[in-house]
């Protein structure tokens, strides 16, 4: 509840090895063969009960069942491709984090700006138009409507059910029932997400758009009903918004907390053309870097990725996991794993560009196997794009006094996040 269970497994396999019991009915594996073994595709180790607790509702992220996630996967994967982002959402990635860094450079001159704040609107702002065809304005008018304050509700209320369930229905039943946010903001969600479904269909013919692509499918096997794509579709904001936005700011502050980084940084982005595409960015060396440097120590879950063992159990890393346990594999641990990072607490772009990542590395900020992130295509594109244009743009940007190591402490609730929950910068 301390935010800090990440480091406390951590800690528990630096000192009792790859594999350690974290609860009667729960395991952590930090080997990197065994790591390949759970996620390969076909494992017999499905996802965990864990994700239904934590969602509510089953969809791509939380199915278990492999048949019925590749059906959804299979229709939710061609837009989220390269090729289809690039067609259709790459001009407005780019427009919308003009926007946000106008925004940002606009409070900066005059005092601080939020980084946190404002690449959390402009990450937004992006699963809208990807998941309805339309952004939800919240860069334009910098603030956040009903929708996805209720969002932020659910999910802290469904982290809370995930992690500590008894307290959670402990709590319900002692209010009889007054304490249940879940029910009351998941129906104000679907409600408005339906309003928002038929405006996506409606603007369709003109502007793409998840939610009428899976509606439109040709093949009548791949189509979704109206109750699946508008929980696809709220699926697609929870998990685009947040993730995105955590990694950008400490991006953002792990850069500028280094000089001689961010004036190369700076150098690096000042050398492209001023109508760049991603395609432009992906060949900065030292941008894509910064970009997997963040993603190794700032990726946005690098907590458990529960699996469920087969009933007969299976090996893994010399033992044997009895069946129907909970087995964990968090990226936090593989991503500091001495073997593979030298000093790998230090955040150091140049380990990339010197090939000095060495041994069996597991690199995970994403998941992997079949249920690799359908978005991660989009992750990259924003955090390119927004890491361009920002460091284009507010070349010169300081920390604010606020803003120390200890502000920027690491705490995780299913997402990580600074301590003091903002970065604030200045010009």
């Amino acid at each position: 509840m301390k935010g800090r269970k990440v480091f406390w497994v951590h800690e528990l396999h630096q000192r009792y090895g790859p594999v350690v019991r974290i609860s009667p009915d729960e395991v952590d594996v930090a080997d990197a063969e065994a790591f390949n073994e759970i996620h390969k595709i076909g494992s017999p180790l499905l996802k965990s009960p864990w994700y239904v607790k934590f969602r509510g509702e089953v969809n791509c992220f939380t199915c278990a069942d492999p048949k019925v996630h590749g059906r959804k996967r299979k229709t939710l994967a061609r837009p989220f491709s390269k090729s289809s982002l690039r067609d259709h959402w790459e001009p407005v990635v780019r427009e919308l984090a003009r926007k946000t860094v106008a925004r940002v450079k606009s409070e900066a001159e005059l005092g601080t700006a939020d980084l946190l704040k404002w690449w959390t609107f402009f990450a937004t702002d992006v699963t809208g138009e990807v998941a309805f065809g339309e952004n939800f304005g919240l860069v334009e008018s910098g603030q956040k409507p009903k929708i996805i304050l209720d969002l932020e509700d659910v999910n802290r209320a469904r982290a809370l059910r995930a992690e500590a369930g008894v307290l959670y229905d402990l709590a319900k039943s002692c209010t009889f029932g007054y304490f249940d946010p879940l029910g009351r903001a998941d129906q104000n969600i679907e409600r408005m997400s339906f309003e928002l479904m038929r405006a996506a269909r409606q603007r369709s013919l003109s502007k793409a758009n998840i939610i009428s692509g899976v509606l439109n499918e040709a093949n009548p096997e791949d189509r979704f009903s109206e109750r699946e794509a508008v929980l696809e579709a709220i699926m697609i904001v929870v998990a685009g918004s947040g993730t995105t936005a955590i990694t950008l700011t400490f991006l953002c502050w792990a850069v500028m907390a280094n000089l001689a980084y961010q004036k190369r940084l700076e150098e690096e982005v000042a050398s492209l053309d001023s109508g760049f595409k991603e395609a432009d960015l992906e060949t900065l060396p030292f941008l894509n870097a910064v970009v997997q440097e963040t993603l190794r120590l700032y990726g946005a879950a690098p907590g458990a990725l529960p699996r469920a063992s087969p009933k007969g159990g299976c090996q893994l890393a010399g033992f044997h996991i009895p069946g129907d346990l909970t087995v964990n594999t968090q990226a936090f641990s593989y991503h500091r794993d001495p073997a593979v990072y030298s000093d790998p607490f230090r955040f150091n772009p140049e380990r990339y560009l010197e090939g000095k990542v060495g041994g069996q590395a597991v690199f995970a900020p994403f998941g992997s196997g079949s249920r690799t992130c359908l978005g991660i295509h989009l992750a990259y594109l924003e955090l390119r794009m927004a890491t361009a244009l920002f460091f284009r743009e507010c070349a010169g940007a300081r920390l604010a006094s606020e803003t120390t190591p200890e502000s920027m402490e690491i705490v995780q609730h299913f997402l990580i996040a600074p301590k003091a929950h903002r970065c604030l910068i200045t010009l």
